[in-house]
């Protein structure tokens, strides 16, 4: 068990929560989904992995581009979704029993990847269960932030919850590496590749229901109201009001809009990193390396961002976040057979702002929202965070082809663009009630 200091035993437990979805992110999300995928798509095309030629060009192109829509789309059928089951979580005992039944359909998708002869679109199929168990879990998990500790506490917690889930990931994944490396390094034959990445996915997996259980186990819902017999239709009305509120809270609204637009960016270098990468020409061991660098940077990076805010403020580091994704999508641009070593550039970039990016905004948020709203307000919070997933690739897969990979990236300065100048507009602190 990883020892926390300094945090009480809810805090402890909703920390080790993001050491246990992290590693799904990174080992299955991140790492070795694309490749699976890469792996099988184009053995059933009957291509098979030999690059530098037109026809494997063609085929990983089409792909490549199928993928992105999928993310996209997994990306727009969450954010529909995310505020109803938010709505509901408020009524007394919902939050944890809607987390156990997202917790489950995410890890028993995941083994259903791990079964061997499966088609590319049945991969998919369990892949988009499996992601969509993984990031409603998520948005319970940033919701119950307001049930664990004091206001005053959020900026702290969130990013320790980051910082060390970054850190952590790493264990079970140079754990589920290993026969991907040997198969890498020709020690074991190349058949059995596929065998490696199953090895993996089962490693993150039992991570993930691991260290799961203090969760279930320690964390209760503070703030909730009590069931009632149409709950599900009361929650339909909250939501419409709720809705309203966020309409006529100006602030909250126009700093949903800039996290929209930044988080795209985000949650898409997370996401698709690996097959950017691929499409770009990196090696997957270079990849490898580079994700695990960008873990490594994150950890103590958070755990910065938090500090700064102290002295600074929330939204100077918001803002110096959004600067760094800009940077290191024009290195991405520069990045061609010749120069893929930028790569290491761009991970070096991305962690020492990719954890404290997403933990300010999560606790930035939770400071402007009435604590006995909050999964309702978190719901819609993780709406526009799901539907910042899904301009990014959308944008990618539709001018890959015409631009070329490289200048459809630069397309991702347009949104970090506008979130900058709509973060402007937005105070810190907690809003009112009425408006």
């Amino acid at each position: 068990m990883f020892k926390l200091p300094k945090l009480s035993k809810t805090e402890r437990a909703w920390v080790l929560y993001d050491v246990a979805n992290s590693a799904f992110i990174l080992t299955v999300i991140t790492i070795f989904f694309p490749i699976l995928y890469k792996m099988i798509f184009m053995d059933s095309e009957g291509i098979g992995l030999i690059p530098d030629t037109q026809a494997y060009d063609d085929v990983w192109t089409t792909g490549s581009v199928i993928f992105k829509y999928l993310t996209s789309a997994i990306a727009l059928t969450i954010a529909i979704l995310s505020p109803i089951m938010g709505a509901w979580s408020n009524y007394a005992g919902n939050k944890k029993k809607f987390f156990k039944i997202f917790l489950f359909m995410g890890i028993l998708g995941g083994i259903g990847l791990t079964i061997p002869g499966l088609g590319w679109v049945t991969l998919l199929v369990l892949f988009t269960i499996s992601s969509m168990g993984y990031n409603f879990t998520n948005v319970l998990y940033d919701a119950f932030l307001v049930d664990v500790t004091d206001e005053e506490n959020y900026d702290e917690i969130s990013a320790t919850g980051y910082a060390w889930g970054y850190i952590g990931s790493l264990i079970p994944f140079f754990i589920g590496i290993i026969p991907f490396g040997l198969v890498a390094l020709e020690k074991i034959p190349e058949s059995y590749s596929q065998i490696s990445i199953t090895f993996a996915f089962i490693v993150s997996l039992v991570w993930w229901f691991y260290y799961s259980l203090p969760l279930i186990r320690d964390v209760e819902q503070k703030y909730s109201i009590e069931q009632s017999e149409n709950s599900l239709r009361e929650s339909f009305q909250r939501l419409r009001k709720t809705f309203k509120d966020i309409r006529s809270y100006k602030m909250i609204f126009l700093f949903l809009i800039a996290y929209l637009l930044f988080i795209d960016v985000v949650n898409t270098v997370i996401r698709l990193a690996t097959n950017i990468g691929g499409d770009l020409g990196v090696s997957d061991i270079t990849m490898l390396a580079v994700i695990v660098m960008v873990q490594v940077i994150a950890f103590p990076s958070a755990i910065l961002y938090a500090k700064m805010v102290k002295k600074i403020g929330g939204k100077p580091m918001l803002f110096y976040g959004i600067f760094i994704y800009a940077i290191a999508v024009y290195v991405v641009f520069m990045i061609t057979e010749d120069t893929t070593y930028l790569m290491w550039v761009v991970g070096a970039i991305v962690g020492t702002a990719q954890g404290g990016i997403q933990s300010l905004a999560r606790s930035f948020f939770a400071k402007m929202v009435p604590a006995e709203k909050a999964n309702d307000f978190f719901g819609f919070y993780s709406v526009f965070g799901r539907f910042g997933g899904i301009l990014s690739p959308f944008l990618i897969a539709s001018f890959q082809v015409s631009l070329g990979i490289n200048k459809a990236v630069l397309l991702l300065l347009i949104p970090l663009a506008v979130a900058s100048v709509v973060l402007a507009f937005v105070k810190e602190g907690k809003v009112d009630l009425v408006e």
